[in-house]
């Protein structure tokens, strides 16, 4: 029986691991081709390890496991130029785009010893913000141009909800992004 998304072809970004790794196997296991791009190398602001080509390409066997076909790429969201060669790469080798999964995100709470550093700030800006804007711009005339329909999500974070991330610049502005922190509350 073939899958709900048999035929298609999703592009998503922050996907060596985590939420991004889950994605692509979710989609790949309902038929869907992938387009999967993440950084795979530290932002100096950002204190935890961050995505490695071996996480990279451990997303890319997971995917050829299900029997599915998948381009990855190396690229930072934050560089259109560089997000837009590996998108047309991708298609290029795939096809026209029916998803595009936004995913790629950083939390740069504190650094030790930096807890004060505008420039996590700048990061996590260009990151949370930036690049899901670069990847939407990068990939809806393929999405729109195919006369398909498609989907675009914008993977988010409980805390433009609720607001979190303390007075560090990168916290500050993880919030932000993340919708300014609305209190819900009655």
């Amino acid at each position: 029986m073939a899958g709900t998304l048999e035929g298609k072809v999703a592009f998503i970004t922050g996907a060596a691991r985590g939420q991004g790794r889950s994605h692509a196997a979710r989609l790949a296991e309902e038929g869907a081709d992938i387009i999967a791009v993440d950084i795979c190398r530290q932002i100096d602001t950002v204190a935890y390890p961050m995505a490695t080509p071996d996480d990279l390409a451990q997303t890319a066997q997971d995917v050829e496991e299900l029997d599915r076909r998948i381009h990855v790429a190396q690229a930072d969201v934050r560089d259109r130029a560089a997000l837009q060669a590996a998108f047309d790469a991708g298609v290029a080798e795939l096809g026209a785009v029916d998803i595009v999964l936004a995913n790629a995100g950083i939390a740069p709470m504190t650094l030790p010893g930096a807890e004060n550093d505008p420039q996590a700030w700048f990061d996590v800006v260009e990151v949370n913000l930036t690049g899901v804007y670069h990847t939407v711009e990068v990939a809806k005339e393929s999405l729109l141009g195919h006369g398909r329909g498609g989907a675009i999500v914008l993977t988010s974070s409980t805390a433009g909800l609720a607001g979190i991330g303390g007075e560090s610049p990168g916290g500050l502005g993880y919030t932000t992004v993340a919708g300014g922190g609305r209190d819900r509350r009655p």
